[in-house]
């Protein structure tokens, strides 16, 4: 269908609606369960070949320096030596490109942005660079807010939502609940796993825990949260020694007691129970111990133990991130119970000067050439190439993977060799699922002075994902069509964000 013959029908039945005459769309809404689509809607989402299957997101965490790696405009900053020039002209590029031992031209040539401007992928991208076939699927979407420190951008990177805001939850929480609601099998592994490095504690302050946040959702919404490179806890409890043979009685009993509050909090006896979210999440908390062997089914001692990792010359005895990206690739191609989406946090195979792995006050381009390209080697080293069909990796068909970070840096230097946050402009990058190669290219656009003259909202790439899963955005618990600059409807919005983000046009 055509999106302007689409619009045109929803005005006619919203005017309708508005009118008094005709059934209330408010009123249909209401009887919808959570990510539900609305039977008018229903010819706004993506077709069922399109949609993935399940999203690898990788957290960025600090900050991608985006003129080296996934926005990289030439002709941008030559006057006054910023953006791709700033360490182009001092030659730290060109010594970091040595350093990482990376082969062919300084730059590619990707596509043109909404400003007519040809956007080249950096150095520093140059095993994406390496893999035609992804590159066909690639779709990169300018963003932008205005929260310069982490500790407001992450939660605003991962949840679309400030601080204080009551619906802040991770996009895992919104994906946990709409497939654990539709789910028949009370035994099964979760649905949504956040995949931390032990060194996340180093940055307390940070709320980099915003990935796992549940908002305004029950508590049985919250991701599984996992720490592989500090795991040996964790196999420990999943064997409740503590009960030993008595599991089944113990339960049994947890569950009595449960019920038999929940019974007291019903208006005689019928409905839901009243007054009571933390009872929910008490639970959400005794399911999820009663399933400890179904998680510990698909979480295999193998992915847990340490490996070390090497890239441009730099080395660790343990590589969390290639751990993680092992890890979730099993998740997520897992036979009987595939997750449906996994968070990675990585914090590089370095860490960087200011904290995360990006986060490069100090020394940008070495840093961002090293732990960019381990990142995106590790990733692909577990996508199947054309023709390889294997099953245990990410087929790009059915995985869609999220690149995001809570800013980029800043166009002009700090100091001499580092860049500073800036939220005003900086890509979000999409691959595979929905996008294919008649929508790869880039939405949005950045001028001279490094801000964007057209950009995406966080909200709209967290919405981006929701679609792409076939998962409705919008509900008190997510999103609302004001978070889409110019929609006018749900359905206009959604057909904005497929079309901006995904390279989906209806």
């Amino acid at each position: 269908m055509k999106r302007r013959d689409f619009l045109k029908g929803t005005a006619v039945v919203a005017a309708s609606a508005a009118s008094g005459i005709g059934v209330s769309l408010w009123g249909m809404r209401k009887a919808l369960a959570f990510g539900e689509v609305p039977k008018e809607a229903e010819g706004a989402m993506l077709p069922p070949e399109l949609q993935a299957q399940n999203i690898l997101e990788i957290f960025l965490y600090g900050g991608v320096s985006q003129y080296e790696s996934f926005y990289c405009v030439p002709t941008l900053g030559q006057s006054d030596g910023t953006q791709w020039h700033a360490f182009l002209d001092s030659g730290e590029v060109q010594a970091a490109v040595s350093q990482c031992a990376f082969q062919g031209e300084l730059t590619q040539p990707f596509a043109t942005d909404a400003n007519g401007a040809m956007v080249h992928l950096g150095p520093y991208v140059m095993p994406l660079r390496e893999r035609p076939d992804v590159m066909e699927r690639v779709r990169i979407s300018i963003t932008a807010h205005d929260l310069e420190p982490h500790e407001g951008a992450i939660p605003m990177a991962l949840a679309g939502r400030g601080l204080g805001h009551p619906a802040l939850s991770g996009l895992g929480s919104h994906i946990q609940r709409y497939f654990l609601e539709r789910n028949a099998d009370p035994g099964r592994a979760p649905f949504s796993y956040v995949l931390l490095p032990a060194n996340v504690n180093a940055f307390p302050t940070d709320n980099i825990r915003s990935a796992v946040s549940i908002g305004m959702h029950p508590g049985a919404a919250r991701p599984l949260s996992l720490k592989v490179d500090a795991a040996g806890d964790l196999t420990s409890l999943l064997a409740r020694g503590n009960v030993g043979a008595n599991r089944a009685q113990y339960d049994a009993l947890m569950q009595g007691y449960i019920d038999r509050y929940n019974a007291r909090l019903r208006w005689k006896g019928e409905g839901n129970p009243m007054r009571s979210p933390r009872l929910g999440d008490l639970s959400a908390a005794a399911s999820s111990i009663a399933n400890a062997q179904a998680i510990s089914g698909v979480l295999e001692p193998q992915f847990f133990q340490k490996f070390g990792g090497s890239n441009c010359g730099d080395s660790e005895a343990v590589d969390p991130l290639s751990m993680n990206v092992k890890l979730a690739t099993h998740l997520l191609s897992h036979p009987t119970s595939p997750a449906k989406y996994v968070c990675i946090v990585d914090t590089g195979l370095k860490t960087a000067d200011g904290g995360g792995g990006y986060d490069t006050h100090f020394e940008n381009s070495f840093t961002q050439a090293r732990n960019l390209s381990h990142t995106l080697r590790s990733i692909l080293n577990n996508v199947n190439k054309p023709g390889e069909n294997d099953p245990s990796k990410i087929d790009l068909d059915k995985t869609m993977i999220v690149l995001t970070t809570e800013f980029g840096r800043s166009p002009f230097k700090q100091g001499q060799q580092g860049r500073n946050h800036w939220p005003y402009g900086f890509p979000i990058v999409f691959i595979g699922g929905p996008v294919r190669p008649t929508g790869k290219g880039v939405f949005g656009a950045c001028g001279e002075d490094g801000r964007a003259t057209l950009a995406s909202t966080p909200q709209e790439n967290r919405m981006a994902a929701l679609l792409a899963l076939g998962i409705w955005p919008f509900a008190p618990e997510s999103y609302n069509v004001s978070d889409i600059p110019g929609a006018a409807t749900e359905i206009d919005g959604a057909l904005r964000v497929q079309e901006r983000q995904l390279g989906v046009k209806s």
